[in-house]
């Protein structure tokens, strides 16, 4: 499977896994929510199919962060499941939410 921080290494912002705690803005975390047998032969799984969350928090717009984002996930196989976005009342942060999926064969 492909490993989210180096797909999204070229945007320039950290990317951490779950949690960040640092300053930067903006900064991008992750989190796999969901992996399961998608296909199964003679008792044995074939392909999985993983589901990822990628956050961007910024204070700045998310248009173009959500654009690079959305084109290197593609690239390297993703598809995207769903998008949305809110504002973080405590940390007054834009936070663009994505979501995507992507299958292995073994």
């Amino acid at each position: 499977m492909n490993d989210i921080e180096s797909i999204l290494k070229s945007i320039g912002a950290p990317i951490k896994h779950l949690f960040y705690t640092g300053r930067e803005d903006p900064y991008i975390t992750y989190q796999f929510y969901n992996e399961y047998g998608k296909v199964f032969a003679e008792d044995k799984e074939v392909v999985t199919a993983y589901s990822v969350q990628i956050n961007i928090f910024t204070k700045g717009k998310l248009e173009d962060l959500y654009k690079q984002v959305l084109d290197l996930m593609i690239v390297a196989g993703w598809c995207r499941t769903y998008a949305t976005e809110d504002y973080e009342t405590d940390t007054k942060l834009n936070h663009k939410i994505i979501r995507f999926k992507y299958t292995e064969e073994h």
